[in-house]
């Protein structure tokens, strides 16, 4: 067996037994009036805390040590027979109502929820203490005395009862549950200053009111309520654990100077000092407990609505995110889908939409500055009979070389483009400035230093130019004449470049016109 096995079945039910015996020693001796009436019977609220806090299969050896200190504690007055059926009624209450209590609850008593106060109230006060007083009744009118009516001993013992597990539970409870204890603990010392500072003003009032005799007309703010304020205070700023500790305190305190005759509730009657002591002290008991628990529940739904809050501007900062991510990403695969859809694929080069937009911008700009510019279009010679030959593959490598050739030639505000099959474009802007017949052949020399090697040879390339400079048309016109040019030149031979306008310096053998 473990310690802890050990402590559950033989440690703490002793504990508890001797809890049980203090109890029940208190009751008689500090709590009961010289009639014998009781105003709070402390010991069943030490088995109900017990019962509560541990699993039922834990039950019996505290039923055991409680049944061995109530016959302990009664036989210096009862017989042994009269104090086992007094043991069995308060065992009968407090399993009744620890019963009660887990069945409605389905779970363990939270006295920070105002649902298992209510609950805890209802059970006690409304069944397990009434029926537990017919039998405490039936034991003292049949078997002790019936000089008292069996009503008046039923009534007495169900609010003496009563009173005691509803003042007394809730604090042994959360003394016996370790979740309570760790909460108590995590204190600043700043708190606890005030929470001691709470505990000597709600002392000194219950002196100056049940103890100093304070209480008449001449000191009428000094009413019973006035010890009410500490514990609320306490209970409001601290929870249940700390409001019930010193609402208890002040209820034993009241309990015990109205049993030694002091105190405003006293009356000629005693059952009528007994009930008036009953009913404020359960009343101001009942009110901290639920003032503590609707508090935190206040709190608790607070804090969940805040972390709540909290979780959705996360979520928002999240999603926001990922849609400036998505954001960044849909541009990105439009710039990249804009750039394809402008891109020869082959060659990596402009393609003839693209060429077809940067002519046009160029007719605008040549518009505005009134400085031409020139269209050059290039066509390789015989390149249907590579293609016939080695085949496709062979063909697209000769088409990446040729562009690499004419590439390195050319300068950085040249645009160069594919426009089709074997045909390529560039745009020579500002071409005024340049001379347009040493650009041909410079092309056409680059051309002609292409070689491909295909298995033992080289392939070799050459191309027909033709050259149309702006002079106020539209693009497409300015195109057609180009190409009008690239045909002229390959009718005079290939490997040679035309200008439709302007006559050049003959190139690759031929005449210029």
């Amino acid at each position: 067996m473990t310690l802890y096995s050990l402590y559950r079945v033989a440690v703490f039910p002793l504990l508890i037994g001797l809890l049980y015996y203090s109890g029940a020693y208190v009751g008689v001796h500090f709590a009961a009036l010289e009639s014998g009436i009781v105003v709070l019977w402390p010991p069943n609220a030490v088995l109900l805390a017990a019962l509560l806090s541990r699993p039922p299969r834990y039950w019996w050896p505290l039923l055991v040590a409680v049944l061995c200190a109530e016959v302990l504690a009664d036989v210096p007055v009862f017989t042994v027979t009269q104090a086992l059926l007094f043991g069995a009624i308060n065992i009968t209450e407090c399993l009744l109502a620890a019963s009660l209590i887990r069945y409605f609850l389905n779970r363990e008593m939270d006295w920070y929820e105002p649902k298992d106060l209510s609950v805890f109230l209802f059970t006690v006060f409304f069944i397990a203490s009434p029926v537990a007083a017919l039998g405490g009744a039936s034991v003292y009118y049949f078997l002790l005395t019936n000089d008292t009516s069996f009503l008046t001993f039923w009534r007495l013992w169900w609010i003496g009862d009563a009173t005691g597990l509803i003042i007394l539970t809730p604090f042994l409870h959360m003394l016996f549950s370790a979740r309570f204890q760790r909460q108590s603990a995590n204190g600043t010392w700043p708190q606890r200053l005030e929470l001691a500072v709470a505990w000597i003003v709600s002392l000194m009032a219950c002196f100056l009111v049940f103890s100093g005799n304070l209480h008449s007309e001449a000191y009428l703010a000094l009413t019973p309520i006035v010890v009410v304020v500490a514990p609320v205070w306490v209970a409001i700023r601290f929870g249940p654990l700390a409001g019930s500790c010193l609402a208890t305190a002040v209820a034993l305190y009241v309990a015990f100077t109205t049993a030694a005759g002091a105190g405003p509730f006293i009356r000629e009657s005693e059952s009528h000092s007994a009930l008036l002591t009953q009913e404020f002290t359960v009343l101001f008991t009942v009110m901290v407990l639920y003032i503590a628990a609707f508090v935190h529940q206040n709190r608790r739904k607070s804090n969940e609505l805040r972390e709540a809050l909290s979780e959705v501007r996360q979520l928002n900062q999240a999603l926001e995110e990922r849609v400036r991510l998505r954001t960044e990403e849909l541009y990105e695969a439009n710039q990249r889908l804009q750039s394809l859809a402008l891109t020869d694929e082959l060659t990596g080069i402009a393609n003839r939409r693209k060429m077809k937009l940067l002519g046009e911008d160029e007719v605008k700009r040549s518009e505005r500055s009134q400085r031409p510019f020139s269209v050059i279009l290039l066509d390789i010679d015989y390149f249907k009979g590579v293609n016939d030959q080695y085949g496709h593959a062979v063909g697209d490598r000769c088409l990446q070389e040729f562009v690499r050739a004419i590439a390195s030639s050319l300068r950085s505000v040249d645009r160069f483009g594919r426009w089709g099959g074997e045909e390529f474009m560039v745009l020579v802007p500002d071409s005024d400035h340049v001379d347009l017949a040493h650009l041909c052949e410079k092309l056409l020399g680059c051309v002609r230093g292409v070689a491909v090697p295909i298995d033992d040879h080289h392939i070799t390339l050459t191309a027909s130019v033709g050259v149309a400079e702006w002079d106020g048309a539209s693009f497409d016109k300015l195109v057609s004449e180009a190409d009008d040019a690239l045909y002229t030149a390959k009718a005079q031979g290939r490997d040679r470049a035309e200008l439709k306008r302007r006559g050049l310096l003959p190139t690759g053998g031929g005449t210029l016109v």
